[in-house]
This record gives structure tokens, C-alpha cells and sequence, in this order.
């Protein structure tokens, strides 16, 4: 394949690619939440991560993270900053970074059928590409949901506390 065919190829790809980032915008809006719960084995902190603090302490996450851009998810939910500390604000925020794993993995994977039309050498490239311009949003999820999952076991322990201290006062 010539230089131009494969810079047409590669153009094509980034079109395609382009195209289907509002369709796994809109495939988001149509899946159930329980498709994106935290307790799905993807979403799970594996024991490496320690909690979230693998990032942080190896890749140094809190201190390039809010320099990405980050876009409202449906429902207008913004995971930009804190803006609440209840529960089920808490609850949506973890859904929330679930979700957006979910799409930028999916992101990594649709460039897989591009394999179909694309020479090995210039596939590879694409997937090196989705993989740069995704993986620091799943990192970026992967840091923040067990500390968001954190903060919701505290507030039911207090919850339990409290709840325990009321019936000891009724018995």
C-alpha cells in the first residue's frame, strides 16, 4: 500500500472513530445502570490498586488529573469536583466514574474492527492512539471510585453509630 493510501486509511479510521464516539454516548444513555454497578467484577478495585492509592503514589494522578477535560455525562452529572456529600449523590458520582470506564474502554475496543481495513503497522498506530487518549480517563476513574466508595462507608458507619445509640436509648 502506498504512503497516500495509507494516510487516506488512517484518516478514514479517524473518522470512523470520530463518528462513534456519539453513538457510545448515546449506547450509555440507553444501558440500564445496573449494566455500569460498581459490584461488577470490572468495576471492582483488584488489590493491586490498593484502594486507589496505586495511582497516586505511582503514577502521581492527583497532580495531572484535573488538567483533562472532562465531559458532562447524561443527566448533566459532572464529575469535575465534589459538589454534595450525601449519600446518594455519592452513590450516582461512583455510578458515574463507571460509566465513563465503561466508555473510554469502549473507546480502546471499537478500534479493533478497524483491523478489518487496516494494514497491521498503521492498526497498530490507531490503537496505540485510542489507548493514549483513553487509558488516562480509566486511571483517572479507577483513582477516584474507591475513594468515593470510601467516603459512602463512612457514612453508613456513622449512620450504624447513630442508629445503634438510638436503639440503646429506647431499651
Amino acid at each position: 500500500m502506498s504512503l497516500a493510501a495509507e494516510w487516506s486509511v488512517f484518516w478514514f479510521n479517524v473518522l470512523v472513530y470520530v463518528l462513534l464516539v456519539p453513538m457510545r454516548m448515546q449506547l450509555d444513555v440507553w444501558l440500564p445502570d445496573t449494566f455500569f454497578a460498581p459490584g461488577r467484577w470490572w468495576y471492582r478495585t483488584r488489590e493491586w490498586e490498593r484502594d486507589g492509592d496505586f495511582y497516586r503514589d505511582r503514577l502521581r494522578i492527583d497532580r495531572w488529573k484535573d488538567r483533562l477535560p472532562v465531559i458532562t455525562s447524561r443527566n448533566n452529572f459532572s464529575k469535575r469536583r465534589l459538589v454534595g456529600n450525601d449519600r446518594p449523590y455519592l452513590e450516582q458520582f461512583v455510578l458515574e466514574t463507571c460509566r465513563a470506564e465503561s466508555n473510554h474502554v469502549r473507546a480502546i475496543i471499537s478500534v479493533l474492527i478497524m483491523r478489518l481495513w487496516t494494514p497491521p503497522g498503521l492498526w497498530f498506530l490507531c490503537f496505540l492512539l485510542a489507548l493514549w487518549g483513553n487509558l488516562p480517563f480509566i486511571l483517572i476513574q479507577r483513582h477516584n471510585r474507591p475513594r468515593l466508595q470510601r467516603a459512602l462507608e463512612r457514612i453508613a458507619e456513622r449512620t450504624l453509630s447513630r442508629g445503634n445509640e438510638g436503639d440503646l436509648q429506647f431499651a
